[in-house]
């Protein structure tokens, strides 16, 4: 029995033989080639790590093992929380203040549309208060023309009216009344005369 013995030489060797690549349309693709593909087109320089792994005496790692997030200092863990606390607080600020904003905003408009509305009724009640003391005026000039058959009020004669008689109609004499409730309409009293 023959035991062969490979050196470090021959694993290169044959690492060095690369498979002749074929047609363009085979379906077999090389693992190397479908790496690439995955990871990207810039492939980091192993060689260093190669070299020290083919030399004997030594052994380089080449994964390098990221900490573990739960065993972070407790002064870490803390910033990080409060970082993500004033995150929060500052989104929540900004929306407060933007819509505060926005509300000032919508209540000057408001206001000033308000306070046009305002304005414009003001002068309408001017013009009407003008225009009720030229009414007034004209009728008062009416009232002096000796044409109109008005006199002028003197308070030594006053005017008084008599009130009618409490009956208006005798009893029999009145027409046949459409109304159901006759009861009902004596309970309402009616004023004599104006």
């Amino acid at each position: 029995m023959t035991a062969a013995i490979r050196s470090a030489d021959s694993r290169r060797s044959r690492a060095a033989r690369k498979p002749a690549v074929g047609p363009a349309n085979s379906k077999v693709t090389p693992i190397s080639r479908a790496r690439r593909a995955r990871t990207g087109p810039v492939l980091p320089d192993y060689s260093a790590a190669e070299q020290a792994l083919t030399e004997p005496g030594q052994s380089a790692s080449v994964l390098k093992v990221l900490p573990d997030r739960t065993l972070q200092p407790m002064w870490l863990r803390s910033l990080l929380r409060v970082q993500q606390a004033s995150s929060v607080m500052v989104v929540l600020l900004l929306g407060t203040a933007l819509s505060l904003y926005g509300l000032t905003v919508y209540g000057e408009q408001r206001w000033s549309q308000e306070y046009q509305k305002l304005e414009t009724l003001r002068l309408r009640e001017q013009q009407l208060s003008a225009a009720s003391e030229v009414l007034k005026h004209q009728l008062a000039k009416e009232a002096e023309n000796p044409e109109t058959g008005l006199a002028p009020q003197n308070p030594a004669a006053p005017i008084f009216l008599q009130p009618l008689p409490e009956s208006r109609s005798p009893a029999g004499t009145q027409p046949p009344n459409s109304e159901p409730d006759v009861a009902n309409r004596d309970a309402v009293k009616t004023p004599l005369g104006y």
